[in-house]
């Protein structure tokens, strides 16, 4: 979903205008669902249906995760840049946070010339119980500052930023290698924001705890939507219910 433009040598990497504007309609169902659902627990508070109050309070709080995370990615798919020039490459990239793009945002530019290596590995997430595998890249410079380029999902065929690909064009035109230091183990999600992904130095993981995080990744997804097409309907059926009654 990435918007690649070359001129003249240069290229120019961006997200979608599609995914933008994906995203801002996201954003705005959630801001809707929010106010219905406060407007319902609110409603239903006064007229002492306390339980199905605090149903739509919870679908409130739920909503405003939700959107927290649609803007965190909406303000990353109108703002991440990148440009790849014939003797450097110049940046506008969010203050990763694990797989999270937070603020502040970093606007920099490196010459080709000062990078000694091009280094990428899988990192392993979990979001309540379900592990989530994504493939990170970085950029490491002679004076040994790293500049952490981005995040992809493991096996994702069109990623808003292909930071894969852009980091192997890097490494080409600097002529550096591109050091692949295999799959390790982070923390979860949340405190990913707070603790920063896992340190260059963190162990691999081995060959059969890799097998089982993909086995437990593959049946968590079925099983998530499983389970909330399950508690949609469970929740009309449960509402209509009261209603009629």
């Amino acid at each position: 979903m990435a918007n690649v433009k070359v001129l003249n040598e240069v290229t120019r990497y961006r997200p979608s205008r599609g995914l933008q504007s994906i995203l801002s309609v996201t954003f705005f169902l959630i801001v809707l669902f929010m106010v219905n659902a406060l407007a319902g627990a609110l409603w239903l508070a006064t007229h002492n249906l306390q339980t199905d109050s605090a149903i739509f309070f919870l679908m409130f709080v739920t909503g405003g995760v939700l959107l927290l995370y649609a803007g965190i990615f909406l303000f990353a798919a109108s703002h991440s840049e990148v440009h790849l020039g014939p003797d450097k490459a110049t940046f506008v990239l969010p203050n990763w946070r694990g797989p999270t793009p937070l603020f502040p945002y970093t606007e920099c530019e490196i010459a080709y010339k000062d990078l000694a290596a091009v280094e990428a590995r899988g990192e392993v997430y979990r979001y309540l119980v379900l592990p989530v595998i994504v493939q990170s890249a970085c950029l490491v410079r002679k004076d040994g500052r790293r500049l952490m380029l981005g995040y992809v999902r493991e096996n994702s065929e069109d990623p808003p930023m292909p930071f894969h690909t852009i980091a192997e064009q890097i490494a080409e035109r600097a002529g550096v290698p591109v050091v692949h230091r295999g799959i390790v183990e982070g923390n979860t999600g949340l405190r990913a924001l707070v603790q920063d992904e896992p340190g260059w130095d963190a162990p691999e993981l081995s060959a059969e705890r890799l097998a089982t995080l993909r086995r437990l990744e593959s049946i968590g997804w079925k099983l998530l939507i499983g389970a909330l097409a399950v508690a949609a309907i469970a929740a009309i059926a449960f509402q209509a219910y009261r209603i009629t009654g």
